[in-house]
């Protein structure tokens, strides 16, 4: 019990930094927030809660350190993400009035948040979370705390840290949702995230196209 004591306060300060600083999962969740307000993107935050509480479960389980002992697989995972980024972005781009009707919106018809399965999978290719997942396992193997009492602490933390952060961005998305039935307030909101989510693509690759 003291074991698990003393590693908690630095897991949860951990994945509270990881959780809340912008990446994929946030920019997304304000883009969705925005455009289809928090009740539309509530099975998007639940799927992101699940598929991080899945990725720890995994990493603890030794699939972090493969990923860690073939680069290659790495590279893969942060290529996806990337594709998946672009294709978001562009999607944006083209993005309409998502409270207008179906014929209003044109391109834009059947625009909808991402699901609950869409999200839980995203983060098994989403490279911040693999950046959290692996690092929490290295504090939880800290101090001999036996493997169940390191799986509770796991997924304890994830799932009283991660839903409020990822939750702040989705609010505050949903708070200038108001705004985006004025055009050209939609254009440029459009234009600033996918410059954004462009960023954090450029941000992930670079790694790569640096060897």
């Amino acid at each position: 019990m003291q074991a698990l004591l003393h590693n908690a306060p630095p897991l949860v300060t951990f994945l509270f930094v990881m959780s809340i600083t912008p990446g994929p999962n946030n920019l997304m969740l304000l883009s969705s927030g925005a455009r289809f307000g928090l009740r539309r993107t509530l099975p998007q935050i639940l799927g992101i809660t699940s598929g991080f509480l899945l990725l720890l479960t995994v990493t603890y389980a030794g699939v972090g350190a493969v990923v860690l002992a073939y680069p290659a697989l790495k590279s893969v995972l942060t290529v996806a993400c990337v594709l998946y980024l672009l294709w978001l972005g562009y999607r944006l781009l083209r993005a309409g009035d998502p409270s207008a009707g179906d014929a209003a919106r044109g391109e834009n018809a059947g625009a909808r948040p991402l699901s609950f399965w869409e999200s839980t999978l995203f983060q098994l290719v989403n490279p911040k979370g693999w950046g959290a997942a692996v690092p929490a396992i290295g504090i939880v193997a800290r101090d001999g705390l036996s493997p169940g009492y390191a799986v509770i602490l796991l997924l304890a933390a994830g799932l009283v840290v991660n839903p409020p952060c990822i939750l702040v961005w989705t609010l505050f998305g949903a708070s200038v949702r108001p705004l985006l039935a004025v055009r050209w307030i939609r254009r440029v909101f459009n234009a600033l995230m996918c410059a954004l989510i462009l960023a954090t693509a450029w941000w992930m690759l670079r790694p790569l196209l640096a060897h």
